[in-house]
């Protein structure tokens, strides 16, 4: 579905003037139906793939983080004793390292999502 609002947005203004190729994709007439170098796809993939390892090891990191400042929340929520300043800190620490966990993970998705739309 996002694939066709983006081409439909995209492409309105040439939807009159495409033709249908072959492999699904639509091909300006003048030019006609032409393969992709292998050395374009190839540099392609290559580009994809470093930025899908780059996001790995991002989230790996921001994910190990989110987990040791939680810990910490919780050790100050421990040793808090009644302090009801304390509490609030620990509640804060750990509410809000919980939010940058879950916004951790969902950000690995949502770079997939986006390197899909914008392949194809």
């Amino acid at each position: 579905m996002i694939k066709e609002i983006w081409h439909s947005i995209i492409g309105t203004a040439y939807a009159q003037n495409l033709i249908p190729c072959e492999d699904g994709t639509m091909a300006d007439p003048t030019v006609g139906c032409t393969e992709t170098p292998k050395a374009i796809v190839s540099t392609q993939s290559e580009i994809l793939s470093i930025i899908l390892k780059t996001a790995d090891s991002v989230v790996t990191v921001a994910v190990a983080a989110s987990v040791i400042v939680l810990i910490y929340g919780g050790i100050v929520y421990a040793i808090s004793m009644g302090n009801e300043d304390r509490i609030k800190t620990a509640k804060n620490i750990i509410f809000w390292s919980t939010f940058g966990l879950i916004v951790t993970l969902l950000a690995k998705y949502i770079v997939t999502a986006v390197l899909v739309i914008i392949t194809q």
